[in-house]
């Protein structure tokens, strides 16, 4: 476990559209020993944010005891009414080989701007108009150059419910709910019935037979 005081990359740096985290290059080359397996390294933040470490060079000017953070992981990371030199966590993690991951954009214009919606996303993930992502988290926000997305779900190969989970070399069956912005369906009122009628019953006239006087014939 590493102990850092978490940073932001610049607001026009494209790694604000990536899962990367920036640490000193010693702290790097030590985790890079440990895990020495030819694949990403995955932390895990305080939040549950999960991202993948890259090590900072000379024109980071990052400190020994920084990291750099994209923007939508660090505002899941410090609220607001904290403090931003707060110290966090990083720890190195395993992760769950997604199957199948659920999103949903923020706009419904992202959507209806492209032709093939699942085509655009699976470019935008596997780093053809910007940077690849590697692991995703559920419940965190996703920026992409066509456009923001939430993470609502991530189910495993097995098909589990997880957290986080990798989505490098392999197959991943993405689903796409209402957007944010897209107001329901309205669902009409049904009619109302019409008031029966009240039934007929007829008139009693009282007296109203054959009168028959008494002592006739």
């Amino acid at each position: 476990m590493s102990y850092l005081i978490p940073t932001t990359y610049p607001p026009e740096s494209e790694l604000n559209m990536s899962d990367q985290i920036t640490i000193p290059a010693e702290l790097w080359t030590t985790l890079d020993q440990e895990h020495s397996s030819g694949t990403p390294i995955f932390v895990v933040l305080d939040s549950g944010a999960v991202g993948r470490l890259r090590p900072a060079v000379p024109a980071d000017h990052l400190s020994g005891d920084s990291c750099r953070l994209p923007e939508w992981m660090h505002r899941m990371l410090i609220p607001q009414e904290r403090d931003d030199d707060t110290w966090v966590s990083l720890g190195v993690c395993e992760l769950p080989t997604a199957g199948t991951v659920v999103l949903r954009a923020r706009q419904e214009a992202t959507l209806t701007g492209s032709a093939d919606p699942v085509a655009m996303l699976t470019a935008a993930l596997s780093g053809s108009d910007g940077l690849s992502w590697a692991c995703l988290t559920t419940g965190s926000e996703l920026p992409l150059a066509c456009g923001v997305f939430d993470v609502m779900e991530i189910r495993s190969v097995e098909d589990f419910v997880v957290p986080a989970a990798c989505i490098l070399d392999c197959d991943v069956n993405l689903e796409i709910v209402r957007a944010l912005d897209r107001q329901p369906t309205p669902v009409p009122e049904p009619e109302p019935e019409p008031e029966p009628e009240p039934t007929q019953v007829g008139k009693f006239v009282p007296f109203s037979g054959v009168g028959r006087r008494l002592g006739g014939p």
